[in-house]
């Protein structure tokens, strides 16, 4: 094995270095853009955190390094009027393992959108902004009470309390045309209960994470946008350290979020795969601040997108046979190995539809394991190992439940999988309705 990883790690190096050579990103330094701005911008300097409270539109040609916007009011539009706002002050983000200087690492955001019990915000957008090299593009944020958060821990009326949460938390947020490109961790952050966030016409491309939607987020829609490398790198706050990922990530992640609509994007060549839905098993449970996910990532609706050149394109119930003994997980334990070596816990991903998508040069396109998710009217093409693959292992094995209920349906089969539809694992109780060429149920059965 560690011949194996002395093979890889080189390999890895070499195609994360290339993601920040296609950027651009190679400058190590230069003078501060904020010095060349025109003399009617606003005097802002590196470190400043912006309090913004009314509508604001930046004159043209304005540009900043290690500035931060924190809008915690109702009503107003933030217009960058394209404006680069620059996280870290240079170009060139540190090598691999190398920390930044504490005086020197990427500010946390760009954009703090910061709601709480105390402070109901709606109607905030953002648009025409280019935002780089920071921790995380946009974080809308919820802050929650101690008694809240004390309530939630302990599993007190969750279910009253997530509704109310979900009523009082930011609404109608909404980001427009804008670039959220090689920013350390997440591109844009939705904490906790955020409804009805909008993202349109814009490009998220190279971060972590493209797009987090967190435990018990709502009717969000993310529209008309480009997600591309997301998921090749990541970075560490405390050490302040740039590292690769070994196990990718994906540009949309899902986590106990439900009812969001994704239509009309683009998804190119994204590291770990394009979007992925689970039920987060309560990661690092024994941290105080730590809250366990009721919601499941079910009802969410996935139309009219293309994913091209992507090792993955949409994968239900993604965490549902994945080992997560590193994750510290507080859900009930569904299988450990003799050794405690390796962990699995249920995932939930349910009621979804992905329907009118094209899925063309994609490795594995649909991925389903969990129960009663519509796929239809999908078109498949190019190289393929698996169009749609419906079982999981884990839970089969150990809970004796199958995947059940998958509908399949219109679609069109035209790539080179073989066989188009893999059903795996004892999967049962599909319906399979004129697709073309006709699925057959015998040819697609391979138990694994």
């Amino acid at each position: 094995m560690k011949y194996r990883l002395a093979i890889i790690f080189p390999i890895l190096l070499l195609s994360a270095c290339k993601v920040d050579q296609e950027l651009g990103l190679t400058e190590e330094s230069r003078t501060p853009i904020q010095n060349e701005n025109p003399s009617n911008c606003p005097l802002w300097k590196a470190g400043d955190r912006v309090n913004i409270t009314e509508n604001t539109t930046l004159p043209s040609g304005c540009n900043y390094d290690r500035v931060s916007f924190e809008i915690s009011a109702s009503n107003l539009t933030f217009d960058c009027n394209n404006a680069t706002l620059n996280g870290l002050g240079k170009t060139k983000r540190n090598a691999f393992f190398l920390p930044y200087k504490k005086d020197e690492s990427p500010l946390l955001a760009a954009f703090f959108i910061r709601g709480s019990e105390n402070n109901f915000i709606e109607n905030v957008t953002i648009k025409n902004c280019i935002i780089t090299l920071y921790v995380n593009g946009i974080n809308v944020d919820f802050l929650l009470n101690e008694a809240t958060h004390n309530d939630l821990k302990n599993k007190i009326n969750v279910t009253s309390l997530e509704e109310h949460l979900r009523t009082i938390s930011p609404k109608n947020i909404e980001v427009q045309n804008t670039q959220i490109v090689a920013n350390h961790k997440t591109g844009i952050y939705l904490q906790r209960y955020i409804t009805d966030f909008k993202l349109k016409n814009s490009t998220i491309k190279a971060n972590d994470v493209g797009i987090y939607l967190e435990s018990g987020t709502r009717n969000n829609l993310i529209s008309h946008s480009t997600f591309t490398k997301n998921g090749e790198t990541t970075y560490d706050i405390n050490t302040r350290k740039r590292t690769l990922r070994i196990k990718k990530r994906e540009a949309i992640a899902i986590d106990s979020s439900a009812y969001n609509t994704i239509t009309d994007n683009q998804f190119i060549n994204n590291a770990g795969g394009a979007i992925f839905l689970y039920k987060n098993c309560y990661e690092n449970y024994e941290d105080a601040s730590s809250l366990p996910r009721f919601q499941h990532s079910s009802f969410n609706i996935i139309k009219n997108n293309i994913f091209s050149d992507e090792p993955k394109g949409v994968w239900i119930a993604s965490r549902q046979s994945r080992d997560m003994d590193n994750f510290n997980c507080g859900d009930p334990i569904v299988y450990a190995t003799e050794d405690n070596k390796k962990k699995y816990y249920q995932d939930f991903s349910r009621s979804n539809q992905v329907i009118n998508n094209v899925f063309d040069g994609v490795k594995k396109s649909i991925l389903i394991e969990d129960d009663d998710n519509i796929i239809s009217n999908n078109t498949f093409s190019g190289e393929s190992r698996n169009d749609v693959s419906i079982g999981t292992e884990i839970r089969q094995k150990y809970l004796n439940h199958p995947v059940t209920g998958t509908t399949l349906e219109n679609n069109i089969f035209d790539s080179t999988a073989t066989p188009h539809v893999r059903i795996i694992y004892g999967a049962t109780e599909n319906t399979f309705n004129n697709n073309k060429p006709a699925i057959s149920l015998a040819e697609s059965i391979q138990e694994e």
